[in-house]
């Protein structure tokens, strides 16, 4: 049952049958999952807990919400989890779970598919920076990038599903992060930097997927800047913080620093010369002029190359699939 409200689970807790689904349920010799949604406070009212505990004395299984942004406006739990991750779950529970225990479902049942390759990134504790930054003119205007975090998020869910604890750090965005991961928010370069430093030393890889800005403006208007007449409009941007070369240099034995280079000409010179200069363990290079690559698009052009000199050319392939590819590189480091 996909949304549950908390009436529903209630009816099912306690026996009713006046509609079509609840009817349903009772007559039901199938295993039943359910995954809730509802304000937090609903969710967290006694009653409700009451009713889940008492189905999944009954066997019924639980896809519990995670949080976020209510339809309420509020946040907090009581979010619907990503669909994704309940078809998956739901598939676990078909593929020969005890269903007669109820509560949550097996990690090793929720997919099948990932069964080889999930675990090999046990114990590593990701920390990947996603999306574009804004950096602030005035409170009307900005500079930014075309960067969407598909890529970073690619990364993230790879990673995740094979065995790792992931932490983003997410500028701006136009795609939902996956299920599964701790997302921190950092929209400005500066932002982003101070987030990335507090959470470095948990960290064991670092990914700089994210497309930073190099420079803004050195002081942001407190008002509007208004045009007056004026044909042309003088900005004085500074450097910002190089989150990349600051991570290399603060870095604790064994943790893997990854970086990314978008380029539209001489891509592999450029990317050899970022690694050396920002001292990374490797680089994915892709040339951001090329169909089906870059900013905003669900495939990717890469090359890796290793600190070690190796250099691995791939095709057009999803962002999910370059994801492993690129995190098989990092357990071939390991």
């Amino acid at each position: 049952i996909v949304p549950a409200t908390a009436n529903i689970i209630a009816k099912f807790a306690n026996g009713g049958a006046d509609d079509f689904l609840s009817s349903t349920y009772l007559a039901c010799t199938a295993p039943v999952m359910i995954a809730p949604a509802m304000n937090t406070t609903m969710w967290e009212q006694p009653a409700t807990q009451r009713n889940i505990e008492r189905l999944r004395a009954d066997g019924v299984h639980f896809v519990e919400p995670v949080a976020g942004e209510l339809a309420c406006k509020t946040v907090g739990t009581g979010k619907l989890e990503d669909v994704e991750n309940i078809v998956r779950q739901a598939l676990g529970l078909l593929e020969g779970s005890d269903v007669t225990g109820g509560g949550e479902i097996p990690a090793e049942t929720l997919s099948r598919e990932e069964e080889g390759a999930k675990g090999d990134l046990a114990g590593e504790r990701f920390l990947i920076t996603v999306g574009g930054t804004r950096e602030a003119i005035d409170p009307v205007r900005f500079i930014s990038n075309h960067s969407s975090g598909k890529m970073g998020f690619a990364l993230a869910e790879a990673a995740e599903a094979r065995g790792a604890e992931v932490t983003v750090v997410a500028g701006v965005t136009s795609v939902e992060p996956p299920a599964g991961v701790k997302v921190l928010n950092g929209v400005s370069a500066r932002e982003m930097f101070e987030v990335v430093m507090a959470e470095l030393g948990g960290a064991t890889v670092f990914v700089g997927a994210a497309a930073v800005a190099d420079y803004a403006p050195a002081e942001a208007a407190d008002a509007k800047i208004k045009k007056d007449g004026k044909d042309r409009l003088t900005l004085e941007l500074k450097k910002t913080p190089d989150i990349l070369s600051e991570v290399s240099k603060r870095r604790s034995n064994g943790q893997l620093v990854l970086g990314f280079a978008a380029e539209t000409n001489d891509v592999v010179a450029y990317a050899r010369i970022k690694m050396g200069k920002k001292g990374l363990d490797m680089v994915v290079a892709n040339d951001i002029t090329a169909e089906g690559a870059g900013f905003n698009t669900d495939t990717n052009i890469a090359t890796i190359i290793s600190r070690t000199g190796g250099q691995t050319d791939l095709p057009l392939m999803s962002k999910r699939e370059l994801a492993d590819r690129i995190l098989d590189e990092v357990v071939r480091m390991r």
